[in-house]
């Protein structure tokens, strides 16, 4: 089973973007962040032509998570389902089952904002989120990340043991000074301070571990700014993550960052900031 993270910055942008990525790629299963679109605006038609049954959070103009699963559902009736109501069963005619799709999560200190959507896919609950920016370190949005990720945390950390748990997303924060260009120059900046850092391994607790470092310590980044040339001086930050418990570790045998499609395309809309995080399990429910 192929699994693809990716925050979009816009899905109205960057739409020819993802249909050239999945049918390089052919994932079973997308995962968008920052989509910036109302539900009803989300290029379902599109993504339907290209093979993929799209399950929504979506928010006009900021945030909004997808689930994009590759055949089509036999029922469409996910829409209905409003936030935080558990969908039942629905069958795809590739024959991958998924259930209990959530929008947001219980206690979220800012559910007015569409940041996580879940449900449990071919063998696995799969989290996507978007965690808060935080802007910096005196804004009142630094506060509410803190208080954001300590409940989505506690909800992570107190999700049933089965089936194994496989969190993606952007979390906004660089774990390590490993996962930043420059850990002296941007000491204390947003994304790199002890804080969030010390908030990203509480969220994290004994469960969850960075899947990318159980596989590599080499520097990789998933961000690069747009501004002073970022990507093509190698001036990025990993906090794209893939987080995962015990029980997923052993099911992923490869997990890397799509730096290509970061690469401005002729006759495309530029690309996000961020590139896709791909990771191949040795799930074979698809």
């Amino acid at each position: 089973m192929r699994i693809i993270s990716w925050n979009i910055n816009s899905i109205r942008a960057r739409l020819p973007r993802l249909l050239a990525l999945v049918k390089r790629h052919r994932p079973d299963v997308v995962c968008l962040q920052e989509t910036k679109v109302a539900n009803k605006d989300f290029p379902e038609a599109q993504l339907s032509t290209a093979g993929y049954y799209s399950i929504l959070y979506g928010q006009t103009s900021y945030n909004g998570v997808a689930i994009l699963i590759r055949g089509q559902a036999k029922q469409r009736n996910l829409m209905t389902f409003p936030k935080n109501e558990l969908s039942t069963m629905t069958e795809m005619k590739n024959n991958l089952e998924f259930s209990e799709v959530l929008r947001g999560f219980p206690k979220d200190p800012a559910s007015d904002e569409a940041r996580v959507i879940s449900a449990c896919i071919g063998g696995l609950r799969l989290v996507n989120a978007y965690v808060i920016n935080g802007e910096d370190r005196i804004s009142d949005k630094f506060l509410l990340k803190g208080r954001w990720m300590e409940a989505f945390g506690n909800w992570l950390q107190n999700l049933p043991r089965t089936p194994p748990l496989l969190v993606v997303g952007d979390f906004n924060v660089a774990p390590d000074d490993c996962d930043v260009w420059d850990p002296k120059g941007l000491k204390g900046r947003i994304h790199c301070t002890p804080e969030e850092r010390a908030w990203l391994k509480k969220l994290q607790g004994k469960r969850l571990q960075d899947v990318l470092r159980t596989k590599t310590q080499e520097r990789i980044f998933t961000w690069w700014p747009y501004m002073r040339g970022g990507f093509n001086r190698d001036e990025g930050l990993r906090f794209d993550l893939v987080l995962g418990d015990k029980n997923t570790l052993g099911l992923v045998n490869r997990i890397w960052v799509d730096k290509e499609e970061r690469v401005p395309i002729e006759r495309l809309e530029p690309p996000s900031d961020h590139a896709p995080i791909i990771i191949d399990t040795n799930q074979t429910k698809f």
